[in-house]
């Protein structure tokens, strides 16, 4: 594993490489043609598109620091690298199968960043935070029947790209507002590792689905492996209230684990359950994608044996704050998680507030300032801390 500090100028590097990797992309709009090697890119990537084979990926840099409170630490800043890359197979036009998709996708992790060590909160404040590792962390196949009113999908995936999902939260930088606490803290498989499973999603009507899975659980958080299964389900609607669109989620979930206690001895299964509300609140006139949007969600736990044993939280995120930038972003949200009764903490709360501004500065590059509040990490077992970070992505 790299050294903290050795990554800071790997990091001030990457930044370096893409700046020049966007300019050429933003210059090709508006001057030149492209030189001959971008152009047998180009020419290779369009002939693999026409065989249903489409290429992906981003690079994404994460800078921290700790601007006041956490534990003492001689650096002061950090920074962290993912590269992910994906291939996205459509079946019906490479092997004559309607209705299919495979996914392959790899990724090339630096971490962690100094927030892990620093600052011992109980959610997490960076949804990049791991350490590091390069692996394939998903390889599915997803199957739509019936004109799309079933999707069935089954391999390697991320639970929380299924369930979980907040609309209008996943530009936060802490997890807290793109998952739910209550069970990212405890038994979530989430990243860096995917989990092998499947899940069916129905298609009732036009504005009513319902999902259902089985993972394989093996906890990101937990010291140890609970060596079940995850199942959950999921009831979404869907419609639209004077021409905005809004969404409701309602879920639980049940794993068959063997836990241990907080008060000692162990515990069979796990339950809880989770809710999600989001609506448009917002749009200018003759502009559906500018707009503010808002989001609720709730969800439990059992205080026995997680840390979490409910968290609530709620954002809002304006897309296009002004017309001549109607990608840009402005993120505000609140976390409150209430813990268990049953461990050592000295505080029964761990509080959150986020703020972000995300500015589309060229085509298909990202810099997001972020700053966090954070009030009784870990119950109290650091000061009240405030978090800067950047995050600059790139597409591609």
């Amino acid at each position: 594993m790299a050294h903290a500090g050795g990554r800071f100028a790997l990091v001030v590097a990457a930044l370096f490489a893409l700046a020049c990797a966007a300019l050429p992309v933003a210059a090709q709009s508006a001057a030149a043609p492209p030189g001959p090697a971008w152009q047998q890119i180009k020419r290779t990537h369009d002939a693999l598109d026409q065989q249903g084979v489409d290429l992906s990926g981003w690079v994404q840099l994460d800078g921290s620091t700790v601007a006041a409170g956490g534990q003492p630490n001689p650096l002061g800043f950090d920074g962290q690298y993912l590269i992910d890359l994906t291939a996205t197979i459509d079946t019906a036009k490479l092997l004559h199968l309607p209705g299919g998709t495979v996914m392959l996708d790899g990724q090339s992790h630096s971490g962690p960043s100094i927030l892990t060590h620093q600052f011992p909160a109980l959610q997490d404040p960076d949804n990049m935070d791991a350490y590091s590792e390069t692996s394939l962390d998903r390889a599915w196949y997803q199957q739509n029947l019936w004109k799309q009113r079933v999707q069935m999908q089954v391999g390697l995936m991320y639970v929380d790209d299924q369930f979980f999902t907040v609309p209008y939260g996943g530009n936060f930088v802490s997890l807290d507002f793109s998952s739910d606490a209550s069970v990212s803290t405890f038994l979530l498989p989430t990243f860096p590792k995917g989990s092998f499973g499947g899940d069916v999603q129905v298609a009732a009507s036009k504005s009513l689905t319902f999902s259902g899975g089985a993972y394989n659980d093996h906890s990101t958080e937990l010291p140890y492996d609970p060596g079940g299964v995850l199942y959950l389900t999921e009831e979404a609607w869907q419609s639209h209230w004077h021409g905005r669109p809004w969404k409701l989620q309602l879920g639980g979930w049940r794993d068959t684990g063997r836990f241990v206690r907080f008060a000692g001895g162990a515990q069979h299964h796990a339950a809880g359950a989770y809710a999600v509300a989001s609506s448009k609140l917002w749009h200018p006139k003759g502009s559906q994608d500018r707009g503010v949007g808002m989001f609720v969600q709730f969800g439990t736990a059992p205080p026995a044996v997680a840390n979490v044993r409910s968290h609530i939280g709620a954002g809002l995120v304006w897309t296009g704050p002004w017309a001549r930038r109607p990608h840009d972003e402005i993120g505000a949200a609140f976390s409150d998680s209430l813990l268990t009764h049953e461990s050592n903490f000295r505080r029964g709360y761990e509080n959150e507030v986020e703020l972000y501004y995300q500015m589309h500065a060229f085509r298909g590059l990202t810099i997001q300032p972020d700053m966090e509040f954070w009030q009784h990490p870990s119950g109290g077992a650091a000061p009240n801390t405030i978090l800067a970070l950047t995050r600059i992505m790139y597409t591609f």
